[in-house]
């Protein structure tokens, strides 16, 4: 049974909810059962579970630990779907590939042993040019073939979801910058406000590489749950600005919410500077 939110920047969101963990390692293994315990309910009452999954640290840390977690065998894994909320725009095996390193961290041996069907990892486009072409396209060229990917990968989700479907639950990490997904402070991207459009092609990143592939806040904003990560001090200015003015385009990460559930999943480190009245567990 595909998800049933819709995808429209009028649907109401869910507040923030903040629940702050001692310390990194607590925050993954938490996470890490979060996640399965979503998984198993949301195929309690539907046929099939979607989840967006995100890179960095602390995504690649909660998948790792996710095949020795007792909680591990109360879902069953052909039943679930594997999404990205962003990409590298580079060739498919880039070790710089979000879906590559949660290949390497996790899903891959389920599909080799055929828990996880590869037809239900939905990676996002990758470069199929060689590196000469890579090296020596124009701004317009690469424009033309970012909305080339954006528009395929939101093909596939069409495809797979109903044309109003939605994920059950899109993890996104936070940049110190306060961008995520690959949604940047200041840029274009972040205020990208079509409904019907739910991937978008992303040129000139400040953070490498340069081309890149997101979700859009509307989308995002469809998902039924949207769950933000962050760790380490590193982060703090970042999660305090985020909290402090929600829809902020200088801190892109302040959009991120989602249509039942919205929670920010932090340690204490990353908690550390925000000062907010957003509800706390």
């Amino acid at each position: 049974m595909p998800s049933s939110a819709s995808a429209t920047t009028s649907a109401p969101i869910a507040p923030r909810t903040v629940v702050v963990y001692p310390d990194r390692a607590t925050l993954h293994r938490a996470v890490a059962s979060r996640l399965l315990l979503a998984l198993s309910d949301r195929l309690a009452v539907a046929d099939r579970a979607d989840v967006a999954l995100t890179g960095g640290r602390d995504g690649n840390a909660i998948l790792a630990a996710l095949p020795a977690h007792p909680l591990n065998a109360i879902v069953d894994w052909s039943r679930v779907h594997l999404w990205w909320g962003d990409e590298r725009f580079v060739p498919a095996d880039d070790p710089d590939r979000n879906a590559v390193q949660a290949r390497e961290a996790w899903f891959g041996a389920l599909v080799d042993a055929g828990v996880i069907p590869a037809s239900h990892v939905h990676e996002m486009p990758a470069d199929v040019r060689s590196a000469a072409e890579i090296t020596a396209a124009t701004d317009e060229e690469n424009d033309a073939v970012l909305a080339r990917a954006a528009t395929d990968y939101q093909a596939e989700i069409g495809r797979e979801l109903r044309p109003d479907g939605a994920f059950d639950v899109a993890m996104f990490g936070i940049g110190p910058d306060g961008h995520f997904a690959s949604l940047f402070p200041d840029h274009p991207e972040v205020l990208a406000d079509d409904p019907a459009v739910r991937a978008i092609g992303v040129n000139h990143s400040p953070k490498l590489p340069p081309l890149r592939v997101s979700l859009t806040v509307p989308f995002i904003h469809a998902c039924r749950e949207v769950w933000m990560l962050a760790s380490t001090p590193g982060k703090a200015d970042a999660v305090a600005a985020a909290l402090a003015q929600p829809d902020n385009p200088h801190v892109p990460s302040s959009f991120a919410a989602g249509a039942d559930r919205s929670l920010w999943l932090l340690d204490r480190d990353a908690f550390a500077n925000a000062t907010t009245n957003v509800k706390r567990d």
